[in-house]
Order: structure tokens, then C-alpha cells, then sequence
């Protein structure tokens, strides 16, 4: 069959990859670059040559199965990372890291807060409710906010702590974060070990995400066009019309793996269903500025995390910094970070690039149409796919990616992993998800 895939993130990528020995695929991209999120931006740091990334960062031996085979099979060498995160208000001594006992009593006033002392029992009173919890139909009806009210939690305990990290983790802005549904907020943090003592492993690509993008790009070859912007999409009983340019393609199946409300827009004949489904998933914009302005990350460098959220508006995106240096283990002596919305102007002369990227978010609409895709999959010749079919992450845009490439014929060299189940955790050493107690990684290589 002629399939046409549009869209080179992980999920396009891996679809093509996939179909492309039983099928002829041919691969359209808007921009000049494949990868999507996976974006790595090679930078000038007075003098050394450093390749960061800006979108996909990190991903663990846990959650990412299908991920490390796919760098298996494509023989990409990986490094390990690390994972800790704080929080700042702006107010003086607010400020906590989860990097043990002198992270989280960074400002060592609040050693004698009763109210951090507080808020450390919150913690670990929901990370002991929510393992108790993660199988409770009950929560399929409920939101975070009204969990959270059912446990009695604190609004210190919101605020500091359980809103800017979800707010974090999906990129979204605080106010929303109250309104996500209870059942998967409290599968994915236990899931992802959020909860447990045990942490998982966090890896990263060595060399930056574009060298797994690099493998795909030897591999697809010509099939892939770049600045080939997809006007929209017509379907009928014989086949497809892709229009790129003013010109038309014809194929006999199309997938679109980019975000729902592209495709939506790409669809010259979207039946009422399919527009119910895909217009349902809302985005949130953000901005991601690489740069060397050490003022964005916590006063306290006790407090400083691979991850760093600076509480503002509850409205507005959500401000959050990557510590690079910590996550890719660059260079000590060259300070990088990624921010997200900055509250404030980034001084010009310290910033080297800046990017625009987009995040479903995930409150009861999209949870409903996450549960309906499959009735619009295949249907007039065309499939959907994409993170926003999961939670948001890599894993699940390549999961995405393959289960439609296998629905069409398509072959992996392993056991395509298709479920989400709390597996069990390699053994390590073991220390509260929110207290990293490990060397941080920079430290401990000298080194997602």
C-alpha cells in the first residue's frame, strides 16, 4: 500500500520506521528539521561547541519500554541523568529542592518551620493514600481538586508542592491543574514511582535527542519531505488525497501523527465524530528559551534541581527551568538552562535560542477522547496518533506511532509493549520520589 504519514516526531518517525519494508511510505514535515520535540541545539559557549536539548530531555527504565528498545535496535548510546525538582514563590526562604535534607532545608530557618515540617508530613501522607487509591473506581468521577479535598490536604501542601509539580510535569498553567482527572494523575504518579521510596533510573540520549532522529533519518531516506506543509487531507471510497504546495498526492491510507487539533484543521471532510474527538483535546502554548542566566533558577544553590518552578500567576503558563548542566551532564563550567515562560525578560545577550512548542492538556474532555479513538481509527483510510494519546510523553507518542504502523502491517524487532501497569522497580537505592539522595549526576560522573 502507499501510506502517507504526516508529521516527524517520535510517533511519525517510528510509524515510518515500522511500515516502511512492507509499504511505500512517504513522510511530509512542515518544517526544515525532523523531530518534533526532540529538538538539540548545537550552541557556541565562548568558545566550546555544546549540543542541548530543548524539548525531550529524559526518560526512565521504568515507564519508556518500547523507548529503550527503539535505541537498542537503532544502536543509540544513552548516558544516566537525574531527576529532582524544587519550588519558589518569590518569598523569602519559600524556596525548597528535593535534593535531601539540604535541598529542602535550603533556607535552614525552616528547619524550625513547623509549616515545612507540615508540609513534608502532607507529602507523605498523599504518597501513601495515593498507592492505596490507584485501583479506587471512585476516582474516575473525581477531579484532583476534589481528591484532594476528600484527603483533607493542605492548600500549603497545593501550592508548594502537589500543583507546580503536575503543573511541571505536563507543562501546563497551575490553575488547570486542580481540574485534571483524579484516576490518571494518581496512576501516573504511581506509575512513575512518584509516590514510592524506590525512584526509577532516568536516562538521556548522549549527544542530544537528534542523534536517535539522525538513525531514523539514515534509515527512511528519501521518503521523508522536508518544508512539506500539509494543506489538508480529502478521503474518499477509493483512497486519500494528501495536497501539499497545490499538489495532490494519492495514497491509499494516511496517518496523522501530530497533534489532534492539527489534524482536525488538515481534514477537508471531518465527519462529526471525528471532529467531537479530535477538537476536544485542548494545547497550551510554551515558550522554551536556551540560555546561561543563572537568576532563573533558586537563590539558594542548595535548593537548584534538575527541574525548577518559580510560582507566579496561577493563570499564566507555567515558569519552569532544566538545569542542563545537571540532566546532559554538560559542562560544569558552562551553566545552560532551559526555560519555560519566563516571567521576566531574559537579557538578550545571555539567551542562545528560543522555541515555541505546544502540550495537550489533560482535564475530563481529553480523557473522554482518549477512551474514543478507536472508534475513529481506520475509518475512511485514516488513523490518528500521537502523545496526546497518553499522557503527554515520548513513550506514548511512540506508542502511538507503532500501534497503528502493526495495525497496518508493520514490524518492530521486539515484544511491542501496549498497556499501563504499575511494573516492578529495578532495585536501587531508596529514598522518597521527592527527596533525591543520590549524588546528582553532574557530581558523580564528573556527567535526562
Amino acid at each position: 500500500m502507499k501510506i502517507a504519514i504526516i508529521g516527524t516526531g517520535i510517533t511519525g518517525l517510528s510509524a515510518a520506521w515500522a511500515l516502511k519494508d512492507q509499504h511505500e511510505v512517504t513522510v511530509f514535515e512542515k518544517e526544515a528539521r525532523l523531530g518534533g520535540h526532540s529538538n538539540t541545539v548545537s550552541v557556541d559557549y565562548d568558545g566550546k561547541k555544546l549540543d542541548v536539548d530543548t524539548g525531550f530531555i529524559v526518560y526512565n527504565a521504568l515507564n519508556y519500554p518500547n523507548l529503550i528498545a527503539l535505541f537498542e535496535a537503532l544502536n543509540v548510546a544513552t548516558q544516566q541523568s537525574d531527576m529532582s525538582f524544587s519550588v519558589r514563590d518569590g518569598r523569602p526562604g519559600s524556596e525548597w529542592g528535593s535534593d535531601g535534607a539540604p535541598g529542602y532545608f535550603a533556607w535552614k530557618r525552616n528547619a524550625f518551620d513547623l509549616s515545612h515540617w507540615a508540609l513534608l508530613a502532607d507529602m507523605l501522607r498523599f504518597n501513601s493514600q495515593a498507592q492505596k487509591d490507584v485501583q479506587d473506581p471512585a476516582l474516575q468521577t473525581m477531579s484532583l481538586g476534589e481528591y484532594s479535598a476528600k484527603l483533607g490536604l493542605s492548600q500549603r501542601f497545593l501550592e508548594r508542592y502537589l500543583v507546580p509539580m503536575g503543573a511541571a510535569i505536563w507543562s501546563t498553567p497551575e490553575k488547570g491543574m486542580l481540574d485534571y482527572p483524579a484516576a490518571s494523575f494518581v496512576r501516573f504518579f504511581n506509575n512513575h514511582r512518584l509516590v514510592h521510596f524506590e525512584r526509577p533510573n532516568w536516562r538521556t540520549v548522549t549527544g542530544g535527542s537528534r542523534r536517535y532522529v539522525e538513525k531514523f533519518a539514515e534509515a527512511l531516506g528519501d521518503r521523508v519531505h522536508l518544508q512539506a506543509a500539509v494543506t489538508h487531507v480529502r478521503r474518499d471510497a477509493d483512497g486519500v488525497d494528501v495536497v501539499v504546495g497545490g499538489t495532490t498526492h494519492r495514497f491509499d491510507e494516511v496517518i496523522l501523527a501530530c497533534h489532534s487539533d492539527e489534524a482536525l484543521a488538515l481534514l477537508a471532510d471531518a465527519t462529526p465524530q471525528e471532529s467531537a474527538i479530535l477538537g476536544a483535546v485542548r494545547y497550551a502554548p510554551n515558550e522554551a528559551i536556551l540560555h546561561r542566566d543563572a537568576s532563573y533558577m533558586p537563590t539558594r544553590k542548595a535548593a537548584w534541581a534538575s527541574w525548577n518552578v518559580s510560582r507566579g500567576d496561577p493563570d499564566a503558563p507555567i515558569e519552569l527551568t532544566y538545569w542542563m548542566n545537571r540532566l546532559q551532564g554538560q559542562d560544569s563550567n558552562c551553566p545552560l538552562f532551559v526555560t519555560l515562560n519566563p516571567a521576566k525578560p531574559i537579557d538578550e545577550a545571555k539567551v542562545f535560542a528560543r522555541f515555541n512548542y505546544a502540550h495537550p492538556q489533560f482535564d475530563a474532555p481529553a480523557a473522554q477522547a482518549q477512551r474514543q479513538i478507536l472508534s475513529i481509527q481506520g475509518v475512511n483510510k485514516t488513523w490518528f496518533a500521537g502523545a496526546w494519546q497518553g499522557y503527554g510523553f515520548h513513550e506514548d507518542g511512540l506508542r502511538a506511532g507503532l500501534r497503528v504502523a502493526l495495525k497496518l502491517g508493520g514490524q518492530i524487532p521486539w515484544t511491542f509493549v501496549d498497556d499501563d501497569i504499575v511494573r516492578e522497580m529495578p532495585s536501587q537505592s531508596a529514598s522518597p520520589a521527592f527527596m533525591n539522595q543520590d549524588q546528582p549526576a553532574h557530581e558523580a560522573e564528573a556527567a535526562l
